[in-house]
């Protein structure tokens, strides 16, 4: 099996000799606590949980410091009272700035953690600060085009915070297992027992018993497009969604960019910010700020996306860059400060919005745990969710408008909470060993694609879904019209396609199985879409272009037979704002485009506004609700 599968069968005898992939020796682990993911969330997850005293293992699809999207970040913020911060004045921005929908308990709770957070990542060496491009003499006279990436990157080798991640799991005497894909948790008596999962070189089953999971696998992208997301496949949404659990924050959408003249070259817009420094951003923060840098924010983030989806793009001149300004530079004047700001060296700048088609909004989607829970604890027994895309905490509400730098720190917090809970769940407590019965079960049903002799290739699925969910009228500017047009598409390729995927290797059969998971989302994604009838953060709808407060509430969607069950979540009073506020007051970030017609809205200059739409499909319904 190992050779075979291990090996493309496409490629012509004799053009190309690759050796047969060797088969991990083991395959069948037992631990206390299992970590699945070693991104951020995971490393301090498997941390946490070792320090009780627990067991742990850690499996990781790709390679510790390497897969996901932790390899990638570029700035961290954290709460710090002793420089001055002011809590009351963050937590008035979340409220506001992210759309009255944020989860302040989680934001509270990060508050508590996040220095404590930021000293253990400075203290292992992942946050050290070295010269940047402009200082280091590989940045030519503040021209990118002349830059030297290379000669860069190899002379701050040394400094590659990557290559700590696996150190660290071997300084504190956690192992892990690397290239393999988990594919399902397994539940005996509702109660997590372990996992299963594939050696992805050479498809060989492997086995993992634990007394307690604990999931960091991040989030999930149908197809990547000049943003680093290819190894994020909603596998955790998939695993939960199995399981009866409450789904999450799939109608806001991501927000990043990549550029229009070099769509697929992610180093474009993204070259300096991934050699560099992990910028060390926050201390920005206060009553005189709040307004400004959420309506700033939304200037640079929501209101260009929308517009150049019902506008197309504006003629993009390369030369017309702008020197970076450092966002989330700390604003309190106190020199010993080390929040400097993000980003010193020019930078291209992306003009196409939308790269990660299906790439949910930051920290808003996931498993959902419950309004009050504060450490990741699933209502199945011995299973943790920790992190982004994973965890559906909706901490970041609808916008992620207040947080440069907030999803390494308030990953790594969540992490290390969920994995010191799992590790003090276990103690005392017997494990069991997954049945044999179980396991060979779960083999003929993960290695049943490469048992087809004809069928569809999971590369080309991969793009007819990504043509299917990329248009702006998919993902930017939604009506009802456009959204169930979609969900018919979607529902006839799962129906016509997914049964049919074909596996001719191990790299295809891990392939084959993400296209599950990336057909489900992008369902769930349409529905949550439709659900919302109204226009927040970074969902817009433009036949309802207005926030409208009877939506202050979560939608989970869950398992139910064949069908998706919605249920609202109600939020607490306490994160709604003042909801007898005039609208026009109480919703001072921007406005979307058509919003004000739709509510009969005084002119502001001082509020940033998208203007009206062009596009005809995309006019606003004929009775807004609640217009004044």
């Amino acid at each position: 099996m190992e050779e075979r599968y291990g090996k493309s069968e496409s490629l012509a005898a004799g053009e190309l000799d690759i050796p047969p992939m060797q088969a991990p020796e083991i395959t069948d682990y037992s631990c206390d606590v299992l970590v699945i993911g070693c991104g951020w969330a995971g490393l301090n997850a498997a941390y946490a949980a070792r320090k009780t005293g627990a067991d742990v293992l850690v499996v990781d699809k790709g390679t510790p410091g390497y897969s996901g999207l932790s390899s990638f970040s570029s700035s961290h913020q954290w709460y710090d009272p002793e420089m001055g911060d002011d809590l009351q004045a963050c937590l008035d921005e979340m409220v506001m700035a992210n759309e009255y929908l944020a989860n302040i308990g989680w934001y509270q709770e990060w508050a508590k953690h996040s220095k404590e957070t930021y000293q253990r990542l400075m203290d292992w060496g992942l946050l050290t600060q070295y010269p940047t491009g402009s200082e280091s003499g590989h940045w030519v006279d503040g021209d990118w085009r002349h830059d030297d990436l290379r000669g860069y990157h190899e002379e701050f080798l040394y400094a590659d915070r990557r290559n700590r991640w696996s150190e660290i799991l071997t300084e504190n005497g956690i192992p892990y297992v690397p290239q393999t894909m988990i594919y399902d948790v397994i539940e005996e008596n509702k109660k997590v027992v372990g996992a299963v999962g594939f050696h992805v070189p050479t498809a060989t089953m492997i086995r993992f018993s634990a007394k307690a999971v604990v999931m960091c696998m991040g989030g999930g992208s149908i197809k990547p497009t000049g943003f680093p997301t290819s190894c994020d496949t909603f596998d955790s949404d998939w695993i939960g969604y199995q399981h009866g659990l409450p789904i999450v924050g799939k109608e806001f959408d991501d927000f990043h960019f990549s550029a229009s003249f070099a769509p697929d070259n992610v180093l474009t817009c993204n070259s300096w910010t991934y050699l560099e420094n992990i910028w060390l951003t926050g201390g920005d923060i206060s009553n005189e700020t709040l307004l400004g840098r959420a309506q700033g924010e939304a200037q640079n983030l929501i209101l260009p996306r929308i517009e150049s989806a019902t506008k197309g793009l504006a003629d993009y001149h390369r030369t017309d860059l702008q020197p970076s300004s450092g966002r989330g530079k700390s604003r309190l004047g106190v020199f010993e400060d080390p929040r400097k700001g993000k980003w010193t060296s020019d930078l291209p700048k992306g003009d196409t919005y939308g790269a990660a088609v299906g790439m949910q909004l930051h920290l808003g989607c996931g498993i959902f745990c419950g309004i009050d829970d504060l450490e990741g604890k699933t209502t199945l027994e011995g299973l943790w969710v920790a992190g982004d895309g994973c965890n559906g905490s909706c901490v970041s509400g609808g916008s992620y408008l207040a947080a440069t730098g907030f999803t390494s720190n308030f990953c790594s917090t969540q992490g290390y909470l969920a994995g010191e809970a799992a590790g003090k769940f276990v103690s005392g407590r017997e494990g069991t060993r997954i049945q044999e019965e179980t396991w060979m079960n779960y083999q003929k049903e993960i290695l049943e694609p490469l048992g087809k002799e004809k069928g569809f290739n999971p590369s080309w699925a991969c793009d007819r879904l990504h043509a299917i969910m990329s248009p702006a009228w998919v993902t930017i500017v939604k009506t009802e019209e456009s959204l169930m047009h979609t969900l018919g598409l979607v529902k006839s390729f799962q129906r016509e396609v997914l049964p049919l995927l074909r596996a001719r290797d191990a790299h295809e059969l891990r392939l084959c199985h993400e296209m599950q998971h990336k057909a489900l989302c992008a369902e769930m994604k349409l529905r949550a879409s439709l659900e919302r009838k109204e226009s927040r953060g970074y969902h817009y709808r433009a036949d309802y272009p207005y926030r409208d407060d009877a939506y202050l509430c979560y939608f989970t969607i869950t398992k139910d037979g064949d069908d998706m069950r919605f249920d609202r979540v109600e939020l607490k009073e306490e994160w709604k704002g003042d909801v007898n506020m005039p609208y026009q007051e109480r919703y001072r970030t921007f406005r979307f485009p058509g919003e004000q017609q739709a509510k009969n809205l005084p002119e502001d200059p001082s509020i940033p506004s998208g203007g009206w739409s062009p596009m005809k499909a995309f006019s606003i319904s004929e009775d807004p609700k609640g217009g004044e």
